[in-house]
């Protein structure tokens, strides 16, 4: 009963020749160097896509802010009220006493 115990530990549970080792090294090898050639197209890929569409954000964001400012500083003279040709008849003295003016009870109407 001594003798069964006594070899355990000490054998492989199975053996590996040479030539299997070989392969597997040489297929893990040949797998990193695919797998690291692939990130590396893959990685590349995805700064070109990330690079266009930065570019394409620019070029739509530098047309709206160039709409926008065009139409917001269109001014027509054309289109007076009635209170621009009022202050368009004052002269400087008037416009200064129109600046200091204060109304000292709120009139009742």
């Amino acid at each position: 009963m001594n003798n069964d115990f006594d070899d355990i530990g000490k054998r492989m549970p199975f053996r590996e020749t040479g030539d299997y080792l070989d392969n597997l090294i040489d297929g893990a090898t040949e797998k990193a160097i695919t797998h690291h050639a692939t990130a590396k197209r893959s990685l590349h890929r995805m700064l070109m896509i990330a690079s266009a569409a930065a570019v394409a954000l620019l070029i739509i964001g530098s047309g709206i802010a160039l709409f926008n400012a065009r139409s917001t500083h269109q001014v027509t003279m054309n289109d007076q009220g009635p209170l621009d040709e009022f202050l368009n008849t004052l002269s400087d003295e008037e416009a200064a006493q129109l600046t200091f003016y204060e109304l000292e009870e709120i009139p009742e109407y």
